[in-house]
């Protein structure tokens, strides 16, 4: 990707706050403060599995499929993994 600007004044302002940015991302790291996550829902076009990440007041949860991958907010350390419950060996059936 080429960056198209007009003047030599507009292509250093444009290196300059992206200096900053990189130079904020890298402090963050630095300092393993945890990041903050959006919500993201993607389909795979090709295999049609779906993809999704969200946050709850103690967990950032990653699906793929029918499977969720907890990680806790604050560290980032992963924590388990969940299963629904038809997965499950002599699970509780409910009535319909």
């Amino acid at each position: 990707m080429s960056l198209v600007v007009t003047s030599p004044l507009r292509l250093l302002c444009r290196k300059t706050i992206d200096s900053i940015w990189n130079a904020i991302g890298w402090g963050l790291e630095f300092i393993h403060a945890p990041a903050k996550l959006k919500q993201f829902e993607f389909v795979d076009p090709e295999t049609n599995e779906t993809v999704y990440v969200y946050t709850d007041r103690l967990y950032s949860v990653l699906c793929v499929g029918p499977r969720r991958f907890y990680f806790d907010r604050v560290t980032g350390a992963y924590d388990g993994t969940s299963t629904f419950a038809n997965n499950i060996a002599r699970r509780v059936e409910f009535p319909d």
